[in-house]
C-alpha cells in the first residue's frame, strides 16, 4: 500500500509516533512517505511559527489550518495514497477533506482541554474553536487513534463517543543494554522547560531538597532563579546511562493523560519518578508515583542495590511489553480492513 504520514518536525511525542509508524509500516512492505510540518529548513520553520502565532493572535487559527490543509490536499491527491495518517491535530485538518483513501487521525492529546486546564489561558473563543476542529476530525476520520486508554475514555466521556475510536498504545524501542546501578544516585529530567506542562517550580523544589543530584536536559534554559542544574540539549538519550532515575514533573493543574517522556526512560530500564496526581503514573511497572512529601522517602527505600535492580527490571520488562513492534500490530489490522 501507498501510505502518507503527516506529523510534526519538532522533537516530541507526536514526532516519535510518526517515526515509529513509518518504520513499522515499511517493515510490512508498504511504501511510506513522511510529510513533516513545518519543513526542516530554518527559514520554513521561522515562517511557519510566525504565521501560526499571527493567526492565533488575530483569531484566525481555523483559517490557517484550512490553508495548511489546502496545500496538503493537493499533494495527497496528486500522489494517490491508499492511506493518510495525521499525527496531532494542527497538522491533520486535511483529514476533514474528501481524499479518496482511508483516513486515520492519531490524537496524541486534546489541545482544547490542555489549554483550558493550563490556568494560563483565558481565550475561551479559541478553546471553543479548537474543540470544534477536534470534533470535526473525530467525525470525518475513518479511525481515531489514542495513545492510551485513559485518553480514549476521557474523549468518549467529555468530547464525543465515536464508534471509530481505538487505543493503540504509545510504545518505545527497548535498548539492548539497560542502565546499571550506581550509588550515590543521579536523577535525570528530560524535556523542554518552556511549556506549561513542565513544572519548573516543582523541579526547583525537588532539586533543592534532594539528597541526590538532579540534572535537567532540554531546549530552553530556565531562569537562574530556579537554581536548576541545566545541562543543555541532550545530544543523545544515551545520557540516561549516567543516571539511576528518570523524573517527570507535570504540574498538578495540567491536563495530561499520557507522557512520552516516561516511555523514553523505560526503554533504558530506567526507573521513573512520576507525579502521583498523574493517573498514568500508576499504570506502569517500574514507575514510582511521588509527591512533594514522599519524594525523599521513595529514593531512600530504593537506595540499596537489590531493590533498585528489581525496580529497574520491572521498568525494562514494561518497555519490552510496549515495544513498538508489538503495540503497532493493531494499526496493521486497521489498514488491512
Amino acid at each position: 500500500m501507498k501510505i502518507a504520514i503527516i506529523g510534526n518536525s519538532s522533537i516530541g511525542g507526536g514526532y516519535l509516533r510518526a517515526q515509529a509508524f513509518k518504520k513499522f509500516l515499511e517493515s510490512r512492505n508498504n511504501q511510506v512517505d513522511l510529510i513533516l510540518c513545518p519543513d526542516e529548513g530554518v527559514a520554513s520553520r521561522i515562517a511557519f511559527y510566525y504565521q501560526r502565532a499571527r493567526a492565533r493572535i488575530k483569531g484566525h487559527e481555523k483559517q490557517y489550518y484550512n490553508k495548511t490543509a489546502d496545500q496538503l490536499e493537493k499533494r495527497i491527491k496528486a500522489q494517490r495514497y491508499d492511506v493518510v495518517i495525521g499525527v496531532e491535530a494542527p497538522f491533520s485538518y486535511v483529514l476533514t477533506r474528501e481524499l479518496g483513501c482511508l483516513k486515520i487521525f492519531c490524537c496524541e492529546t486534546l489541545e482544547a482541554d490542555e489549554l483550558y486546564f493550563s490556568q494560563k489561558f483565558d481565550n475561551f473563543e479559541r478553546i471553543r474553536d479548537l474543540r470544534e476542529m477536534e470534533i470535526e476530525l473525530f467525525t470525518k476520520s475513518d479511525y481515531v487513534i489514542f495513545p492510551w486508554v485513559t485518553t480514549e475514555n476521557y474523549a468518549r466521556k467529555h468530547v464525543w463517543d465515536g464508534n471509530n475510536f481505538v487505543t493503540i498504545k504509545f510504545g518505545c524501542y527497548p535498548k539492548e543494554k539497560p542502565v546499571s546501578y550506581f550509588f550515590p544516585f543521579s536523577i535525570v529530567s528530560l524535556g523542554s522547560l518552556r511549556g506549561y506542562w513542565a513544572d519548573k517550580e516543582l523541579l526547583s523544589y525537588l532539586t533543592r531538597i534532594s539528597t541526590y543530584r538532579i540534572d535537567a536536559y532540554g531546549k530552553s534554559r530556565p531562569s537562574r532563579k530556579y537554581h536548576i542544574n541545566y545541562k543543555g540539549y541532550a545530544p543523545t538519550l544515551d545520557v540516561f546511562y549516567d543516571y539511576q532515575f528518570g523524573l517527570e514533573t507535570v504540574p498538578r493543574w495540567v491536563f495530561r493523560l499520557h507522557s512520552s517522556r516516561i516511555m523514553s526512560y523505560l526503554a533504558y530500564g530506567l526507573p521513573v519518578l512520576s507525579p502521583a496526581w498523574m493517573n498514568f503514573s500508576h499504570e506502569l511497572k517500574g514507575v514510582l508515583p511521588y509527591n512533594e512529601d514522599n519524594f525523599l522517602t521513595l529514593l531512600e527505600e530504593h537506595s540499596d542495590r537489590e531493590r533498585w535492580e528489581r525496580l529497574s527490571e520491572e521498568a525494562y520488562e514494561q518497555a519490552r511489553e510496549l515495544d513498538w513492534s508489538i503495540t503497532l500490530r493493531p494499526l496493521e489490522k486497521l489498514i488491512e480492513k
